[in-house]
């Protein structure tokens, strides 16, 4: 081999070289990462703390009712402790029946209240995350933002480019 060759092999090679780091560095692009904490963000929203009343609103009301309920079961059993002795068998088994039944329900409402106290709070709450959402987007692409995180749960919020989701790649790796 003479130097000519070696040297052509030579600056083939820096060339070939130089050209894949040009192609490489310029197909390389910097994504633009952002964070938020949404817990922060949701202690502040005004539209949180007016939810909040409302809800504080309707489960005083359940306490409210329960407590009356508690009281009526328990006068009902003093007439009955009452009375008792002067009242036929029939009578007495329709009022321990009615008097189960009334404890029965007084057992089941704070689980009822509870369920109901939820789906209310879903109700309130769903504007102001959907509120949140939306401006968080809306900040992300005005500030040319690739993925928001929120530090509060540690998922992304935000993704700009769906394309760079591998769950199809994942699914056929899988075969599903």
């Amino acid at each position: 081999m003479n130097s000519t060759s070696f040297r052509s092999i030579f600056i083939t090679a820096a060339i070939v070289s130089l050209i894949v780091l040009v192609a490489a560095k310029g197909n390389t692009t910097k994504s633009k990462i952002g964070y938020i904490n949404t817990t922060e963000l949701w202690q502040v929203m005004p539209e949180k703390a007016v939810a909040d009343t409302a809800l504080v609103k309707i489960k005083r009301e359940f306490i409210v009712y329960l407590q009356q309920k508690q009281k009526q079961f328990e006068n009902g059993v003093a007439i009955y402790k009452r009375d008792s002795s002067s009242m036929s068998e029939l009578i007495k088994k329709e009022k321990i029946e009615g008097l189960l039944k009334e404890q029965e329900a007084i057992k089941k409402f704070p689980e009822q209240a509870d369920a109901e106290l939820n789906k209310k709070k879903e109700v309130l709450y769903a504007p102001i995350r959907n509120k949140m959402q939306e401006a968080i987007d809306a900040v992300a692409a005005d500030n040319n933002f690739d993925y928001i995180t929120d530090v509060s749960f540690g998922n992304i919020i935000y993704a700009k480019n769906t394309e760079d989701n591998i769950l199809p790649f994942v699914k056929k790796k899988l075969g599903l």
